[in-house]
C-alpha cells in the first residue's frame, strides 16, 4: 500500500535522507530503528509531507507523486489517509480530550459535531480514556495524554499511522501503556510506521524492521530475521549494545 523510492532530503549541506527505498504492506507493523540523527523522524515527516523531501517518488493506496514536485492539493489529500503522532502528544491545552479528538474532525473534516462526539468516544474509549473525555492535558499524566493522541489518530480511520518515538518522554509505567494500545492495534490489523527505540515493540509487536544510519537504509526485513540472524556487521553491532534489552540469538 506504501512504496517509496529514492527519498532524498537535505537541511542545507547535511544530506539527512540518501536515497531511501521502502515498502509496507497493508496490515504492517514496521518498527524504523537506528542512532539518534540517523533520518528517522525525517523520513516519517517527508512521507507526511510535514517535510518537503527534495526527491524521490511515493506510491501510496493507489496514487503515485514526485516528492520533489508535490503539490499542496496533493499533499492534503494525501495527508488526509495518514495520522501522525508525535513524540510530545502535541494537545491543544486548552481543550478536553474529547474535544482534541474531535477538533480535526469538525474543523478539518467538516463532520457534523454530534457525529464527531460519537467517534471520539468511541476513540477514547479505545484507547481506555473514556472515563477522562473532558480532562485537559494539564490533568492528565504523559501516557494518558500520549493515549489521547493516538484516539485522535484512529478517529480520523486512516489507512496508516506514523509514530515519531511515542514513549521516549515517558517513564516505564506509562510507556507499557501506551505500548499496549500500540499492540492492540496491531493485533486488529492496523497499518503502523513505528520510529521507536523500545526494542521489546520492534521485536515481538512489529513484523518488519528498517535500520537506518546516516540518513541511508543499513539493513530492512523481517522481524525474527533481522533480531536474530542480521545480514550486515553494522546491524549486529547496534544490537549488540542493546543486549540487555532484547532476547539475541546472533
Amino acid at each position: 500500500m506504501l512504496e517509496v523510492k529514492q527519498i532524498r532530503k537535505s537541511f542545507g549541506d547535511l544530506a539527512v535522507l540518501k536515497q531511501v527505498d521502502l515498502q509496507v504492506n497493508k496490515g504492517d507493523v514496521v518498527a524504523i530503528l537506528g542512532p539518534s540523527g540517523s533520518g528517522k523522524t525525517t523520513l516519517l515527516r517527508c512521507l507526511n509531507f510535514l517535510e518537503n523531501a527534495d526527491g524521490g517518488e511515493i506510491d501510496f493506496d493507489g496514487e503515485h507523486v514526485s516528492l520533489g514536485h508535490v503539490s499542496k492539493k496533493d499533499a492534503a489529500r494525501l495527508r488526509k489517509k495518514t495520522a501522525f503522532v508525535f513524540q510530545n502528544y502535541n494537545l491543544f491545552r486548552n481543550k478536553t480530550a474529547l474535544e482534541n479528538v474531535t477538533e480535526g474532525l469538525i474543523i478539518g473534516r467538516k463532520m457534523p459535531k454530534a457525529e464527531a462526539i460519537q467517534i471520539g468516544r468511541q476513540a477514547l474509549e479505545k484507547v481506555g480514556l473514556s472515563d477522562r473525555e473532558d480532562y485537559y492535558p494539564s490533568q492528565l499524566s504523559g501516557g494518558q495524554q500520549q493515549r489521547v493522541a493516538i484516539a485522535r489518530a484512529i478517529a480520523t480511520e486512516p489507512e496508516i499511522i506514523y509514530f515519531d518515538e511515542p514513549t521516549s518522554a515517558l517513564d516505564p509505567e506509562l510507556t507499557s501503556e501506551v505500548l499496549a494500545v500500540m499492540r492492540t492495534l496491531a493485533e486488529e490489523g492496523m497499518t503502523m510506521l513505528v520510529v521507536t527505540h523500545e526494542m521489546g515493540f520492534a521485536q515481538n509487536v512489529s513484523n518488519q524492521v528498517v535500520f537506518m544510519e546516516h540518513g541511508v537504509v543499513v539493513e530492512s526485513g523481517d522481524s525474527y530475521s533481522f533480531f536474530h540472524s542480521p545480514r550486515e556487521g553494522r546491524t549486529r553491532s547496534f544490537l549488540q549494545t542493546l543486549s540487555g534489552q532484547i532476547d539475541l540469538a546472533c
